[in-house]
């Protein structure tokens, strides 16, 4: 955050007011700057702590520096296993997004994206029926305004009927779509682990997130067949520009033979398994039973 700050970046949490200005962005810096060396010094006095990635654990033992050897990294748990149930078959041409409507989501680049995912496919002439599903819930009067902005987006770029919008819906309704669709889409920069990543792998999307934070370091990685012998499997795509989302898409959808779609669908769902609520526990009790000499 402060080197964003520093850069006078504008973003979500650092807006267009404060890069503008040279004294707001003096008073950002002083104030983080502060914030930060009291955060580290709290926090290396910690007997235990567990982070949740290994961007996470990066940045943490930066700022907590003398607590590094008590620093342990924990995946949050996730529920892979009902997921890794769903057939990998018989996929529908569905981009599934979840996650709030929040600003550091990055819908806007998804629709963009899938905009421009479609425009190249006629460009290649190819028959391409796919469908953006944007399922997630809103918090209140500031997300459903962001909802509507994102409607006329798909509107102004001429989308509209491929983009669904599916507010609010109990998991039972994610999950039907779990089992629908063929691609997963992720664009949160810096996003510290990634749950909706874990879960679009597990449930055999091919699933394209963004090429930063956990979902880099720790998610979307190559795996290793039969106990590690060098073949290094795929099991997603990164990106980070529009690009580059809509190029993976195009592939995702259009680009990879059965065989091999089906290969990352199904070496996408082994990844997911450790982070599943099993290796968590494991993890947590070994950990407390190590801090108590046990």
């Amino acid at each position: 955050m402060l080197n964003l700050v520093w850069e006078r970046r504008p973003t979500y949490n650092n807006t267009s007011n404060v890069t503008k200005s040279s004294l707001a962005t003096y008073i950002k810096l002083v104030y983080y700057s502060i914030f930060a060396i009291a955060y580290g010094c709290l926090g290396s006095l910690c007997d235990l702590v567990m982070v949740n990635s290994t961007w996470t654990y990066g940045h943490v033992s930066y700022m907590w520096r003398f607590a590094r050897k008590r620093m342990h990294i924990v995946y949050p748990p996730c529920d892979t296993d009902s997921l890794r149930a769903l057939s990998i078959e018989n996929r529908e041409p569905l981009v599934l997004s979840i996650g709030q409507f929040r600003p550091e989501k990055d819908h806007t680049l998804q629709i963009k994206a899938f905009a421009r995912m479609l425009k190249l496919a006629r460009e290649k002439r190819k028959v391409c029926d796919a469908k953006l599903i944007l399922v997630g819930s809103c918090r209140g009067k500031g997300d459903q305004e962001r909802v509507e902005k994102l409607r006329v987006l798909t509107q102004s770029l001429g989308i509209s009927d491929s983009v669904e919008f599916v507010l609010n819906q109990p998991f039972p309704v994610l999950k039907e779509y779990f089992s629908r669709a063929s691609v997963g889409l992720h664009t949160m920069w810096n996003e510290h682990f990634g749950i909706g990543v874990v879960e679009m792998m597990a449930a055999g999307l091919i699933t394209i997130a963004h090429n930063s934070g956990g979902p880099k370091a720790d998610i979307v990685v190559p795996i290793e067949e039969g106990g590690g012998k060098g073949v290094r499997n795929r099991t997603g795509f990164l990106a980070s520009s529009e690009e580059e989302y809509a190029n993976a898409m195009f592939e995702a959808l259009q680009g990879l033979s059965d065989k091999e779609s089906r290969s990352i669908r199904s070496y996408a769902q082994d990844s997911s398994k450790r982070f599943s609520d099993d290796v968590f526990n494991t993890s947590f009790k070994n950990l407390f039973l190590k801090l108590l000499n046990v």
